[in-house]
């Protein structure tokens, strides 16, 4: 058999019937995979029937618009690929690529075309009302480069106009870390219901569900600042997770926010799936609510029913919803506790491990509790935000009374 280029089919000799056969895979405008033979006696004649064929083909396409195939195309391949990858690419083709491109025709899109719109996307207002990023235009490019190549590979096009576009240049993210104060400050107003009602005109009453959910919320984020949990990782555990004897957490799932719902699904990467350490006091944090949880679970148990053993919960004993979180609890709890606008929950993975290296932890024991994939990954993050590591390095050598 002859290996051609992608989309362009292949080329193999039947003994048996004395011919050449030439056979393409494509993906109709149905969004079905179809298969096109032609058959010759010369291997001239059979380049020449191909040859008629493809240009045809050409002219069936040509109306063909990206909105049109994009959505074939993601029918076509949601079920082999995770929900949260379909998530990804259905997010940007309805928000911002079919938006813009979604009728003009496949074959018509070129790489200066993309490019000029991946660029043009910069400093646009996002769905979430602030500009976009480079890495939301990025996941833009990515998309279309995935999108487009099936259609190379399936005969619809000859080339992918996205791969050959260049990625926008992504920003120094700014890490904000929690000062020992502002914790204390974060903590402290955790522990009362005033934040839930800020900027609220109306009396609070603090009914025994809303005392569970800010109880709840109080617990993740003390535990959160004490080992430096992904959000998803922190709400993702279960009691089974935690040993009280040991004195150790495990991670070993992520609670997902999908649009088929919320799941547990796989960790970031295989280092995120790790063994957490943890001392005495927040050992004792646990146990405190634990108990409450089972006496909470037992006051109401025809209606909390948490069947998978989650730490954290709503107060029906489910998932917890980082939407409802973020609006009635997280952004009043920042203004209320005088922290920076716009400090994100993340920010408490960050001021975990910024606490810890400038006490003069050892970086390669805070990159293993975080997870990350390389202690490199670490540095880069942490490294301008702890200006004494090289003094305490210094000291250390100091210390040595060598010279």
């Amino acid at each position: 058999m002859v290996r051609r280029a992608k989309g362009e089919g292949s080329i193999r000799y039947d003994n048996k019937h004395d011919r050449y056969i030439w056979r393409l895979k494509f993906l109709g405008e149905d969004g079905l995979k179809h298969e096109k033979y032609l058959t010759a006696k010369t291997k001239k004649g059979l380049q020449e029937k191909i040859k008629e064929y493809q240009s045809k083909k050409e002219l069936n396409i040509s109306d063909v618009k990206l909105a049109d195939w994009s959505s074939n195309w993601l029918t076509v391949i949601k079920p082999t690929i995770k929900i949260s990858t379909y998530d990804y690419y259905d997010m940007f083709l309805r928000n911002y690529i079919n938006p813009n491109l979604g009728e003009k025709k496949v074959k018509d899109l070129t790489p200066i075309m993309l490019q000029e719109f991946f660029n043009q996307m910069v400093g646009e207002i996002g769905k979430k009302g602030r500009p976009l990023s480079a890495t939301t235009i990025n996941g833009m490019r990515r998309t279309l480069k995935t999108c487009l190549e099936y259609a190379v590979k399936n005969g619809v096009i000859r080339m992918n106009p996205a791969a050959t576009t260049k990625p926008l240049k992504k920003a120094d993210k700014k890490v904000i870390a929690l000062s020992k104060k502002q914790v204390i400050a974060l903590l402290s107003a955790a522990s009362k219901a005033d934040y839930i009602y800020t900027d609220v005109k109306q009396d609070f009453i603090e009914d025994e569900e809303k005392k569970y959910l800010r109880k709840c919320y109080y617990y993740a984020i003390a535990l959160d600042i004490a080992t430096g949990m992904r959000i998803g990782e922190l709400f993702g555990l279960t009691w089974d997770d935690v040993d009280f004897d040991k004195f150790n957490i495990m991670v070993r799932r992520n609670l997902q926010h999908r649009s088929n719902g919320r799941e547990l699904g796989t960790l970031k990467t295989i280092r995120s799936q790790r063994l957490i350490q943890i001392d005495e006091k927040t050992i004792n944090l646990l146990k405190e609510w634990r108990e409450y949880q089972n006496r909470y679970a037992k006051q109401y148990h025809s209606i909390f029913d948490n069947d998978i053993n989650l730490v954290f919960t709503n107060s029906w004993g489910k998932m917890y919803n980082h939407t409802n979180f973020y609006r009635r609890y997280w952004r009043k709890l920042v203004k209320a506790a005088g922290l920076p606008e716009g400090f994100n929950f993340h920010g408490l993975r960050h001021t975990h491990a910024t606490l810890l290296l400038l006490a003069g932890e050892n970086i390669k024991a805070v990159s293993e509790r975080l997870g990350h994939s390389s202690v490199s990954t670490t540095l880069n993050i942490y490294y301008n935000l702890v200006p004494n590591l090289q003094k305490h390095a210094a000291d250390t050598f100091a210390k040595l009374d060598l010279l």
